[in-house]
C-alpha cells in the first residue's frame, strides 16, 4: 500500500496550541471519511507515525494530536489544569475542527482510549465507531502498572527523570532494543512533556475512566477492543472480557504487546479499515 504524506498542524484546545498532524488521502483514492487518533500516557502523535499516512492512503482523511502539555502541545503547569474534564474538553473541541459536519472514526491508545471513551458517552453522534487500541478497563486493577498514585507521588519528587527510567526498565524487560535514534527522541519527548501533565494523567488513573462501563456499549457506537497478546499492560484475558461486556468486535496481534501501532501497524492499519468499511 503507498503511504500519504504527514502535514504538520495546529489545532486549538482550550489551555492552548495542540501540535497535531494529518494527512489525506491521495488524490487517486475516494475519501472515505475522517480519523482521529488519541496517544496516551507519555506518547505523543508520534506513536502513530506509520499508522497516519497508511490510513490515509486507505482513503480516510487522518488527524493525530498530542494532547494538552505533551511533548509540542502547550498546557498549563498547574496539575489542576489536567483533569478527565479537561482532556475530553479538548478532544471534543478538536473533533469539531477536524469534521465538523459529519461523525468520524475514533481511535484512543492507553489513556487515550481512557479519554475517547468518556468522550464517546458524551457525544455519541459525533462518531462513527471507536477503538480502543491496548486501552484496558481500568489502571485500579486487572493491570500491570504500580499504583498511580505512587508513582504520581515520585514524579513530583523527581520529575520526569522518574518517569524515563520506569520506562527503560519497563522496555528492558520486555527485551525491546530500541535504536539510540529512538531512545533519544523518547528521552526528549519525555522531558519536554510537562511534569503537570505526567501527575495529572497519572491522577485521572486513580480511577475507572466511566463508572458506569455499559454506558460506552449502550451509546449505540460501533466498539474495537484491539490489544497485543504479549507484554501488554492488561492481560488478554481481561481485554477479550472487557470487549464481552462492551459487545465490542476484537482483533489480537500475536507476539506484540502495548504498542501494536508501532509493532505491527499494517495489520492495525487493515483490522481498523475492515471495521470502519463495516460502518459505511
Amino acid at each position: 500500500m503507498s503511504q500519504a504524506p504527514i502535514t504538520p498542524i495546529t489545532l486549538q484546545g482550550a489551555a492552548g496550541k495542540l501540535a497535531a498532524w494529518v494527512a489525506q488521502p491521495p488524490a487517486d483514492v475516494e475519501t472515505r471519511g475522517t480519523a482521529l487518533l488519541v496517544p496516551g500516557f507519555t506518547g505523543s502523535k508520534e506513536d502513530f507515525t506509520d499508522l497516519v499516512p497508511m490510513l490515509a492512503a486507505a482513503g480516510y482523511r487522518t488527524y493525530a494530536y498530542d494532547q494538552r502539555g505533551q511533548w509540542e502541545s502547550e498546557g498549563p503547569d498547574e496539575v489542576s489544569g489536567y483533569t478527565m474534564a479537561d482532556f475530553v474538553g479538548d478532544l471534543q473541541g478538536v473533533v469539531d475542527q477536524v469534521s465538523p459536519d459529519a461523525p468520524l472514526h475514533l481511535v484512543g491508545h492507553s489513556f487515550g482510549g481512557y479519554v475517547s471513551r468518556v468522550a464517546v458517552v458524551e457525544r455519541p453522534a459525533r462518531f462513527r465507531s471507536f477503538t480502543l487500541l491496548a486501552s484496558g478497563p481500568s489502571s485500579v486493577e486487572e493491570i500491570n502498572f504500580p499504583p498511580p498514585a505512587l508513582v504520581a507521588q515520585a514524579v513530583e519528587a523527581g520529575g520526569q527523570e522518574i518517569i524515563w527510567q520506569q520506562l527503560n526498565a519497563a522496555m528492558t524487560m520486555a527485551d525491546q532494543q530500541p535504536t539510540a535514534e529512538r531512545l533519544e527522541f523518547l528521552h526528549r519527548r519525555i522531558m519536554a512533556t510537562k511534569k503537570a501533565n505526567i501527575i495529572g494523567i497519572l491522577t485521572c488513573m486513580t480511577e475507572p475512566p466511566l463508572k458506569d462501563p455499559s454506558a460506552l456499549r449502550d451509546s449505540g457506537v460501533p466498539l474495537l477492543v484491539a490489544y497485543g497478546d504479549t507484554n501488554d499492560l492488561w492481560a488478554p484475558a481481561v481485554h477479550e472480557n472487557f470487549a464481552r461486556e462492551l459487545g465490542a468486535k476484537t482483533a489480537v496481534y500475536r507476539g506484540s504487546g502495548h504498542v501494536p501501532n508501532e509493532d505491527v501497524p499494517a495489520q492495525v492499519c487493515a483490522d481498523l479499515v475492515n471495521f470502519w468499511k463495516e460502518q459505511a
